[in-house]
């Protein structure tokens, strides 16, 4: 996947956040019908059982092993000739003004491989989601992020599909441009005039695909490279400094603010480790 593609996405990922508000494992009897309309997102589990799910106009065939991330709105599902076994929570997710998951264009119905682990996630979200544990909180959503990372895993998050997104269209072309004039002087007026957007504008639009202001995220970009060169050792501080367009004591300053340590002290810490495996 092109980089700023996977910048983008790795930035959505970064700031997801979701509330659980139900956990639970059912098992409908064979040949019920359930329609409602849900504000939530929910993922089912299917362990037992076929069915037929109706989503946004569409029939899907439902079968033992899928994982299925249905978005708000209205369902219908009729169970099969057979008894259902499913494991299934409810949870809200939101990222400023946009859906993560109406932006990706993901698929509702996947088939994992980890089945047990799947099973072992699902039982440990509705153990810690009845739970009073001061950490709950932090139990549920990490069990959470482990079933929404296998399920993101088999979407099939395409670069063919995020290059019909409008957003993300305009956007590739400021992350080229900034991937590319690191070393130089970048003012959001420039960044701007690539989107075809006001500078007034810009920063708000930017900050709401990206997760960070543009100013900031050109900053972490020049850190990040400045990693990379440290990396190497024949290039020294003064030269790390000049490629990221910035003079010596403010590269130490920034890069110690993004990492906790100065950019000296990264290249020890790094060739240390270096030598340690080889």
């Amino acid at each position: 996947m092109k980089h700023t593609y996977k910048t983008i996405i790795q930035n959505y990922f970064h700031r997801f956040q979701a509330d659980v508000t139900i956990a639970a494992f059912s098992a409908p009897k064979n040949g019920q019908a359930m329609e409602q309309v849900s504000e939530f997102y929910r993922l089912w589990f299917i362990i037992e059982g076929e069915g037929e799910l109706m989503q946004s106009g569409r029939l899907y065939h439902t079968k033992p092993g899928q994982l299925l991330l249905l978005p708000p709105g209205k369902q219908s599902f009729n169970t099969g000739s057979a008894p259902n076994a499913v494991y299934w929570c409810n949870f809200r997710a939101s990222i400023g003004d946009m859906e993560i998951f109406d932006l990706l264009k993901l698929p509702i119905i996947v088939e994992p491989k980890e089945q047990v682990q799947l099973r072992m996630l699902f039982e440990r979200l509705i153990d810690v989601y009845r739970s009073s544990m001061i950490t709950r909180e932090l139990r549920i959503r990490a069990a959470l992020f482990d079933i929404m990372a296998i399920y993101l895993e088999y979407g099939g998050i395409s670069e063919e599909s995020l290059q019909q997104v409008e957003p993300l269209e305009k956007i590739d072309r400021v992350l080229d441009y900034i991937e590319l004039n690191l070393s130089e002087q970048i003012g959001v007026e420039d960044l701007a005039r690539l989107a075809y957007l006001h500078p007034n504008y810009f920063i708000g639009y930017f900050k709401n695909i990206v997760g960070y202001a543009p100013t900031q995220y050109v900053n972490m970009r020049r850190v990040e490279r400045a990693k990379q060169l440290l990396e190497k050792p024949d290039c020294n501080i003064s030269e790390v400094a000049q490629q990221v367009g910035m003079q010596n004591h403010y590269l130490s300053r920034m890069f110690k603010q993004y990492t906790g340590v100065t950019p000296s002290r990264y290249r020890q810490i790094y060739l240390s480790k270096k030598q340690n495996k080889s």
